[in-house]
Order: C-alpha cells, then sequence, then structure tokens
C-alpha cells in the first residue's frame, strides 16, 4: 500500500552502508520511522528533503516491519533559521519533544499545523522564546495535559490570590486545598501567559511584551511540566542550558 504526506524530519540514523531510518512527524499518519534507502549516495533524490527539521512532501510503501520512503519534495528548508544557532538550537528542542512524547501512527493534524506555523514564523522573524513556549503549550494540550488554571482543581473554586501550581494534580490549587510536594508558585505575570498560551491566540502572542522575570519562570515551569508528565529528559535543552553559560552571546 501507498500513501503520502506531508512531513517534518525529527531525526535520521544510519542503517546501512547508504541507508537512513528516518523519524518524521507526518500530518496524516503521526509520527513513524521508515527507511531511506539509498540516501546517502551523492545522488539520492531524496537526499535533500529528509535532513532534520525539512518540511517536506513524502510518499511512502507500506512494509512488513518499517515503511519505506520511495519519494519526495521539498516544500521549506528553513534556510534562515539554520544559519542562525539560537533558533537552530531551540528548533532542534522541539523536535526532540516530539520525538520522545507522541506514541506512533496516533494522528495529531491539529498540532502538526501548529509546529509548522511555529517553523515559518520563527524563519521570517527571527527568534522569539514565546514561540517555542507557544509550541511547548500546544503539545501538552494535544496530549491531554493542558493545565487547569480558571479555577482549582482540588475543589473547582474560582482562585482569589492564594494559589499555587500542582504537577501531579496538572493545575491551580486554592489556598484550602492540600497540595503535595511538586508544586510551583507562579507570579501573576506568568499566570496570565500561561492562559494566554492555553488559549492558542497566536497572533496575540507574538505581540505581547514579556519582563525577563515572566519568561524564566515560564520556561523553567514548563520544562518540569513536561518532564513530569512525559517521564523524559530533553538532552538539547541540557545543551542550550549549558551554552547559555559557556557562550558571551545570549541563546
Amino acid at each position: 500500500m501507498y500513501y503520502r504526506s506531508r512531513s517534518i524530519i525529527l531525526r535520521t540514523r544510519d542503517l546501512r552502508e547508504s541507508d537512513q531510518l528516518v523519524t518524521v512527524f507526518t500530518e496524516k499518519e503521526g509520527k513513524l520511522t521508515a527507511v531511506a534507502k539509498g540516501v546517502k549516495k551523492p545522488k539520492s533524490s531524496l537526499r535533500g528533503c529528509v535532513q532534520p527539521f525539512c518540511h517536506s512532501q513524502l510518499f511512502f510503501s507500506q512494509g512488513r516491519e518499517l515503511d519505506l520512503i520511495t519519494q519526495g519534495r521539498l516544500i521549506d528548508f528553513f534556510g534562515n533559521s539554520r544559519e542562525d544557532l539560537n533558533r537552530t538550537l531551540y528548533i532542534m528542542y522541539m523536535m526532540e519533544l516530539l520525538d520522545k512524547s507522541l506514541m506512533d501512527k496516533a494522528p495529531l493534524p491539529h498540532l502538526y499545523l501548529s509546529l509548522v506555523e511555529v517553523l515559518k514564523l520563527m524563519d521570517q522573524d527571527g527568534f522569539n522564546p514565546l514561540l517555542v513556549r507557544y509550541f511547548e503549550s500546544q503539545l501538552l494540550t494535544h496530549l491531554g495535559y493542558r493545565p487547569v488554571l480558571d479555577r482549582c482543581v482540588g475543589c473547582g473554586s474560582r482562585l482569589s490570590d492564594h494559589y499555587t501550581f500542582s504537577l501531579a494534580d496538572g493545575g491551580l490549587v486554592c489556598g484550602a486545598c492540600p497540595v503535595g510536594s511538586r508544586r510551583i508558585d507562579l507570579r501573576g505575570d506568568c499566570l496570565a501567559l500561561l492562559r494566554l498560551l492555553s488559549q492558542g491566540a497566536l497572533p496575540a502572542i507574538r505581540r505581547v511584551k514579556v519582563s525577563r522575570e515572566a519568561m524564566r519562570q515560564l520556561e523553567y515551569f514548563l520544562e518540569l511540566y513536561l518532564e513530569y508528565h512525559v517521564e523524559r529528559k530533553f538532552r538539547v535543552k541540557n545543551t542550550i542550558r549549558w551554552l547559555k553559560q559557556a557562550m558571551p552571546v545570549s541563546i
């Protein structure tokens, strides 16, 4: 059986002398891993279509164990992002997020479209950390871990000025309800940003101005929340953290 789908390349691994295993996030089929035969040969027509974080139209042939990538057409190479270390690192982080959190062949077309939109904006407009935070928030929503931010997750009451966030319960907890040890005290401006991100209003997110402290806490919160529910550590994020400390430029 043959099928095709627009795809974002998450990662590649060498298989044999001229072949590669290619893990992709497709619009129609979700995440899958397929074989690209002969792709390491200099004249391979697939070579330019299966580079990490390329956006390609791929054609597949269903195999007994692994599907084969038979043809491909490059849609977008995101060349501006590839020339910028900051953008490249954060895009590779998003690729790792998808690779480690998604089940195989579970279609998520709306998440796919959100990813493509973020990659295009980052390539056209430059790096905006809120785009990465937006994608993290969209991923949590589609995985079923959207945080409860409009009421107490314990008793359902409306929130006053006294609240904290419970990682285990996945939402805000009022001062009258018990909360476990895995808790985070959120600033008011960080909470407002989280609510905006959870609404998925990307045009509004691009215009908002954020303090450095709010952005720092937002990144810290989403990283902890993802690691807690996905139960994985993300190596690219550790690389970014190390570079921030080691390099004089801002990463």
